[in-house]
């Protein structure tokens, strides 16, 4: 799919620490995503102090954090802190200043950043996704993002439930989908995450093409891109490492 559609990033991505699909039945599973830009040469110190707050405040379950690297794109030197999956409920009850969270934040991490950028809440479409696993163990990941066009997010399910059955059945990288719960005007409504390990297999990686026709049928591929085009209005894209 990768290079053969014209999809986007946006800022989000994950971890997934405790939880399972199955709840998502039941209550509806987030991510809240903070962007920071580091002091320049201030990265390392700046990894430590976060690290360190997580591993105190953000350890698992609903309020677990991990934080990746923007290495290429539009944002590359920025990180993208990410707590979740949680759910709307516990974004109530978070870490905040009456146990010492906001205090050790100021303490660990802010003297090391230079900026504090984007901040939203993604919604994890399961039903859309595979493998979220294999991408948080990954080296690498892509992000594309897409604006759609008005009314098209029928079709954009069907294009994408097509796909999720295709990484499902290789069973070897992680495709996720999540959807932004905050409208900005021009901005992205979906974002794909791709998990990859080097960049030798990412420049050869053409995508699922022989899988997909060979689940549905010879020519599907070029029709399932040419319905992709149709139904959105731009794009952007990044590649960020894990930071372990």
């Amino acid at each position: 799919m990768k290079k053969f559609m014209l999809l986007a990033m946006v800022a989000t991505m994950f971890v997934m620490t405790g939880y399972t699909q199955s709840n998502a039945d039941s209550e509806q599973l987030v991510f809240e995503v903070l962007y920071i830009l580091p002091e320049k040469g201030m990265e390392d110190k700046f990894e430590a102090g976060i690290s360190a707050h997580d591993l105190k405040y953000h350890p698992e379950g609903p309020y677990g954090a991990g934080m990746h690297k923007i290495i290429y794109g539009e944002k590359a030197g920025w990180y993208v802190w990410v707590m979740g999956p949680t759910t709307y409920s516990a974004l109530d009850t978070r870490p905040d200043k009456e146990n010492g969270h906001a205090d050790d934040w100021s303490k660990m991490v802010d003297p090391y950043v230079a900026q504090y950028g984007y901040s939203g809440l993604w919604n994890f479409n399961a039903g859309l996704s595979f493998g979220p696993e294999l991408l948080m163990k990954a080296k690498y990941f892509e992000h594309w993002g897409v604006d759609l066009k008005p009314n098209q997010y029928y079709r954009f399910k069907g294009i994408i439930g097509k796909l999720q059955k295709v990484y499902e059945s290789l069973g070897t990288t992680g495709f996720i989908v999540v959807e932004n719960t905050l409208h900005q005007a021009g901005g992205p409504d979906i974002a794909l995450m791709w998990s990859f390990n080097s960049f030798g297999d990412w420049q050869k990686d053409p995508g699922p093409k022989a899988a997909y026709e060979k689940m549905y049928g010879a020519g599907s591929w070029q029709n399932m891109i040419d319905e992709w085009m149709d139904i959105i209005v731009d794009y952007d894209a990044d590649i960020r490492s894990n930071i372990k």
